[in-house]
């Protein structure tokens, strides 16, 4: 019976160690775009042209 009892703590631990896993791995990864989704919209922004442009001449 202990035996059991054993097997059945350690197949509990199991699923729980990898469910944490997965759940600790799409927070990081859900960050991740996260960060990359405001860094993508910083350069947008720093990329539209704000006014006039101005045009160079070349002679």
């Amino acid at each position: 019976m202990q035996d059991f009892v054993n097997l059945v703590m350690l197949v509990c631990a199991s699923l729980a160690s990898m469910g944490l896993g997965v759940w600790l791995a799409y927070g990081a990864f859900k960050a991740g775009f996260g960060l990359m989704r405001w860094h993508a919209g910083l350069q947008t922004a720093e990329s539209k042209p704000q006014g006039q442009t101005q045009v160079a001449r070349v002679s």
